[in-house]
């Protein structure tokens, strides 16, 4: 913990201005830098997350509602069970049997339970028009949506500003090597004696 505070510490000294002669422009022009990356992303991280709460947020819940509207739950008979040829070759499907609102008999196949047998009960979920259908959206599905949509946004962004921190910082970092050099050539003689 003491570490992590030194650290911390550490680069918010590197990040204020000051006026040490020591520090040259181009290390204030790179804590400027910085500050003005995290500061962007701080606001365009604020800006996606509302976006992704707004979008996929409002349509889960939109769906939640046209589905509790839409689908409800029967009880349907199992009148057969055994393989059934698909795409991917043979599975084993229940064939069910039901009634919609209005009294008219659907079928259809389904993947079977433990317990199926001809003759016994399953509850199945359809739709307005009878037929099978998924269960209805819960609220836990669109919670879980849109906290992945708004981490990917985040994401997204934290990739995006560390390229850009990553290609500021080079060519900053190749300045530097250009200005260290030649201070270092004014320098060098005086101190070695060579020219």
């Amino acid at each position: 913990m003491r570490a992590l505070t030194i650290q911390v510490l550490g680069f918010i000294r590197y990040l204020r201005p000051d006026r040490n002669p020591l520090r040259r422009p181009l290390d204030r022009l790179h804590s400027r830098l910085v500050a003005a990356l995290a500061t962007t992303f701080l606001i365009t991280g604020v800006i996606a997350s509302a976006l992704m709460i707004h979008f996929v947020g409002g349509a889960g819940l939109r769906a939640e509602l046209h589905q509790a509207r839409t689908r409800h739950q029967v009880d349907a008979v199992v009148t057969a069970t055994g393989a059934a040829a698909s795409r991917n070759g043979v599975e084993q499907e229940t064939r069910l049997r039901w009634s919609d609102g209005t009294g008219r008999f659907h079928t259809g196949g389904v993947v079977p339970a433990g317990d199926d047998r001809v003759g016994a009960h399953r509850h199945v979920w359809i739709d307005q028009a009878g037929d099978l259908a998924a269960r209805p959206r819960t609220h836990a599905q669109t919670l879980t949506d849109t906290t992945l949509a708004v981490l990917a946004a985040l994401t997204s962004l934290a990739i995006l500003h560390a390229g850009a921190y990553a290609a500021v910082n080079r060519r900053l970092e190749r300045r530097r090597m250009v200005l260290w050099e030649d201070a270092w050539a004014a320098t060098a003689p005086r101190w070695t004696g060579r020219s």
